[in-house]
């Protein structure tokens, strides 16, 4: 079965309304000033904890936060790290915070697509559509076709879908890519960082059903 990740996480209500829709896995944007669904680690945290055992919770951020806020990181309660950047040691952060390491993958065009390399040392890798200027969330819909060839390069290292997908779309790119996961940000929103629960529900049920 596909899981189902809901990113950029900003109200308990919408936490909620996620985790009731059934998702697998939500996501809390730190360390990204200018994107409208940052948040403080300090709300990413009270909102990790209204999450229940079996939901996934992932802390999107950047190496710089990492290096600069352990001693907070360690009091948070989070199973997966979306990480931007070069760490110094990815052992060391999965030995210090006890956590899953997803590599986000910006995919341009086909030609020199160094996967493999670039998923080396992580334990998943979330593709997204490349825009210049923007390190992730994007909102653009990917290339599935393109997709789907990194699918089978990384194999068996399990592979996120994200990239402009919506409860329209979302069935349809399961069936053509069959990834691990899919991941949802703007797609279930009724506008920057406030989550639409109708489309919550719909996203999730389409991915069910897909998947």
């Amino acid at each position: 079965m596909v899981r189902v990740k809901l990113c950029g996480m900003t109200r308990e209500e919408d936490v909620r309304a996620a985790v009731e829709a059934g998702a697998d896995a939500v996501g809390f944007i730190v360390g990204f000033p200018s994107s409208t669904r940052n948040i403080s680690l300090g709300r990413a945290s009270r909102l990790m904890d209204l999450v229940p055992p079996f939901v996934n919770t992932v802390l999107v951020t950047t190496s710089t936060l990492i290096r600069d806020d352990m001693s907070d990181l360690l009091r948070m309660r989070m199973n997966d790290i979306q990480l931007y950047g070069d760490p110094p040691s990815l052992e060391a952060i999965r030995s210090l915070l006890r956590v899953g390491l997803i590599k986000p993958y910006p995919l341009r065009t086909s030609e020199a697509l160094d996967v493999a390399g670039a998923v080396a040392g992580f334990d998943a890798l979330l593709t997204d559509t490349y825009r210049d200027g923007m390190q992730g969330g994007t909102g653009r819909v990917s290339d599935w076709e393109l997709c789907l060839k990194v699918r089978e390069r990384i194999a068996p290292t399990p592979m996120i879908l994200s990239g402009g997908l919506t409860p329209e779309n979302v069935a349809h790119a399961i069936r053509r890519v069959r990834p691990f996961a899919v991941d949802a940000s703007s797609g279930v929103e009724l506008s920057p960082g406030i989550k639409d629960h109708g489309k919550i529900r719909e996203f999730v049920a389409r991915a069910r059903e897909a998947g």
